[in-house]
């Protein structure tokens, strides 16, 4: 089953099959009464794949009937009946309704933990992504789940192998060498390019993220905060590049940075603070206009990364792997 998102929302079929539940537990429905995916769907402003999902569950615990028919029946007497479902069947009233998960709110939710979940994986060793089981763990269609794992395809964070299947890793010494050398090359001379088309007031914001990082105690790690930072310097500012092929080849060789969070979510470390005053020299030399010195300042920052970033990755080969979820199959 689904782990609960870290956004504090429950999954989109969890909440359908608890509404469902709830209802078969008071007696909602008529004896005998036939339940459809689509009809369910279009209550929850949803898909049919965590609608399917949570029927199908619900089958599964005997809550729910097939039978010679479409869809399922909440008992299993000989009574077939079609009344017209309605919203407050379910419980849901129609402002309940509206704040059911939209699909792209779950879509992107998806994509995140999918994202932190290969990132951790890639750095422990090579793993086979199980699409089915990818798209049944966060009830989504394998059309969705595939274009996930697309997205991370592009990221340079998946790959497949001979035979078509979905890998990620193992993340080596040398793919982050290899990587640190593509973005030194790049990233300078992007940020020197693009810099002055970046709005100040992003970059005031940027700025603001750091000042607060830096104020953060040594036991108070805000992932959140940290990831955001990152993205901010070597993702946002490049968006702005008028030469999207740049952007991208960049985008691609950002793999490394995943090792920094990984350490940061198994260590108990301190906020690097010799990182966030790196970043802060350059948005504080782009908010000046001085552009020449932000383009150095990068490429010193990326000297400092790769060399902290090859210590971690020593550091993080004597941990225990950590759980992962069971579309994630270790190969080596």
């Amino acid at each position: 089953m689904a782990k609960q998102r870290a956004s504090g929302k429950k999954p989109n079929f969890e909440v359908i099959k608890n509404a469902l539940e709830a209802a078969l537990e008071r007696g909602a429905f008529p004896e005998g009464q036939v339940i459809l995916e689509g009809h369910i769907a279009e209550i929850f402003n949803t898909s049919r794949a965590p609608v399917r999902r949570a029927l199908a569950e619900l089958h599964e615990e005997g809550k729910l009937f097939k039978f010679e028919g479409r869809g399922y029946k909440t008992d299993n007497s000989d009574i077939i009946h079609r009344q017209e479902i309605r919203p407050d069947t379910l419980g849901l009233d129609e402002k309940a309704q509206a704040s059911a998960p939209s699909e792209p709110s779950i879509i992107d939710d998806a994509y995140k933990a999918t994202k932190r979940s290969i990132s951790i994986a890639m750095t422990f060793g090579q793993f086979r992504i199980r699409s089915e089981n990818h798209s049944q763990h966060f009830g989504v269609s394998r059309t969705i789940s595939r274009e996930i794992l697309g997205k991370l395809m592009d990221e340079g964070l998946v790959g497949k192998d001979n035979t078509g299947h979905w890998i990620t890793g193992p993340l080596t010494a040398r793919d982050v060498k290899q990587d640190y050398e593509t973005r030194r090359l790049l990233e300078p001379y992007s940020l020197e390019t693009c810099g002055p088309l970046i709005p100040m007031e992003l970059l005031e914001q940027m700025k603001l993220r750091l000042e607060e990082a830096l104020t953060k105690s040594p036991d108070n790690k805000d992932q959140r905060l940290l990831e955001t930072i990152e993205a901010d310097l070597h993702q946002r500012c490049h968006s702005f590049n008028q030469n999207k092929k740049i952007a991208k080849f960049i985008n691609q060789s950002l793999t490394p940075l995943v090792v920094g969070l990984v350490f940061s979510d198994a260590v108990k470390a301190s906020v690097e603070k010799p990182g966030i005053r790196e970043h802060l020299a350059v948005i504080e030399s782009l908010i000046s206009g001085k552009y020449s010195d932000a383009s150095e300042h990068l490429h010193n920052h990326l000297l400092n990364a790769e060399i902290r970033t090859l210590e971690r990755m020593k550091s993080l080969s004597v941990i225990p792997e950590p759980s992962l979820p069971t579309y994630l199959v270790k190969i080596s």
